[in-house]
């Protein structure tokens, strides 16, 4: 008899967007939500034994008490339909120091969902499911030292005649990027770190859906719910049915319907003449596109003079269109000014992003052996967490 599982992750429920607009931020929330929900009424038709989300439930460690309450109701849903229901936590769930509690506990609590919420050793579970003994084993995100290897050595159980492992970390190796490239320096673990005896390893972080083979063990990231930046404007979201059979285990990704993404290009000449003005064109060229529910960036690249800069006015550009697009980013780092080059820069840095990109750069540069590495682990999470209580 075969062990089914639903396997989903990185909801990022109660994310703040970047948008001026609130009630498009709560929009954008509603898509997590709506999601999510799919793939637990997918569940409750289809009855799988086994319910896994691999992390990064919440996107912050202290969510909101709507984000609770429905997340608290669905897992409830599942709960009454007798399936049995497992969670790890990720890195946005995780508080990067110790002695504040963890979201998702309140599940476990209130005898809804196994939570292992331990960075530091695998939490195990095991069930006698259609005559097979499974074991179900996880471990949360190790936020303290966020450049471990989460298996290195860590005790994994492997007593059961099928046995899952949950983590949210980063594979290296067996042609796997992350669509997010700076996640895989987080958590990273290397195939050969996989456990024989495993069969069904279930990840979370990487929001790009991906599937692999490894002593035989199926390793599995199901991604995230939702597109949340535009580096996933291609990936495809959903998660995965997974059955786990005698002689082999067998997956099928369930896609998800998400909010359309889509980037334009537009180059510009300083000798072209643009009518009835740069902005005017620009403006006309993006209405060619609208879509009031569509997320779209904008970039702006080549060369214009300094009269045609006057015309370019960024905020007139983005009222112009506001309800062309459900939302709209511009782009101007690949654009030059005649007499003054490149002068637009990207997006910059807030405080905790600055001073975690310098640590990571120190750290880079010292061996994972050495005691200033840890040093600077350390003085890395300290000092996050103190702009974070300032509210940097």
């Amino acid at each position: 008899m075969s062990v089914q599982i639903l396997h989903c992750s990185d909801m990022h429920l109660d994310r703040n967007f970047n948008m001026a607009n609130l009630a498009r931020v709560q929009e954008r929330k509603e898509d997590l939500n709506r999601n999510f929900s799919v793939a637990v009424d997918y569940a409750l038709s289809n009855k799988p034994d086994l319910f896994l989300v691999a992390g990064d439930v919440f996107d912050r460690v202290s969510p909101g008490n709507a984000a609770r309450v429905f997340l608290t109701e669905k897992i409830r849903q599942l709960k009454e339909a007798g399936m049995h229901v497992y969670m790890i936590g990720g890195n946005h769930d995780i508080p990067k120091l110790g002695g504040q509690r963890v979201a998702i506990e309140v599940l476990s609590s209130a005898g809804l969902a196994t939570v292992f919420s331990e960075s530091d050793e695998f939490g195990t579970s095991i069930l006698e499911l259609n005559g097979k003994r499974v074991c179900v084993a996880g471990k949360s995100y190790f936020s303290q030292v966020e450049s471990a290897n989460p298996l290195h050595e860590r005790k994994v159980p492997i007593e059961g005649d099928y046995n899952i492992l949950m983590i949210h970390g980063s594979l290296q190796g067996l042609n796997v990027a992350s669509s997010v490239p700076e996640m895989a320096s987080q958590n990273p673990f290397r195939p050969e770190d996989v456990k024989v005896g495993l069969n069904y390893f279930a990840l979370g972080h990487f929001h790009n859906f991906f599937e692999r083979e490894y002593g035989g063990c199926k390793i599995v990231n199901s991604g995230s719910v939702e597109k949340l930046s535009y580096a996933e404007m291609n990936d495809e979201k959903g998660f995965v049915w997974a059955e786990l059979n005698p002689d082999n285990v067998s997956t099928e990704f369930i896609k998800l319907q998400t909010r359309p993404m889509e980037e334009y290009v537009l180059q510009f000449s300083k000798d072209a003449q643009y009518t009835p003005s740069l902005k005017g064109y620009v403006i006309d060229q993006l209405q060619k596109h609208g879509n009031p529910t569509k997320i779209a960036r904008l970039r702006l690249q080549g060369l214009i003079s300094q009269e045609q800069y006057k015309e370019l006015k960024i905020n007139e550009l983005i009222e112009a269109t506001r309800d062309v697009f459900f939302h709209l980013g511009i782009d101007r780092r690949e654009l030059e000014v005649e007499g003054f080059g490149k002068v637009f820069l990207g997006r910059v840095d807030n405080p905790i992003e600055a001073f975690t990109k310098r640590l990571d750069l120190l750290i880079a540069r010292t061996d994972a052996s050495d005691e200033r590495h840890r040093e600077l682990e350390q003085v890395k999470e300290l000092g996050r967490k103190y702009l974070q209580d300032a509210q940097a």
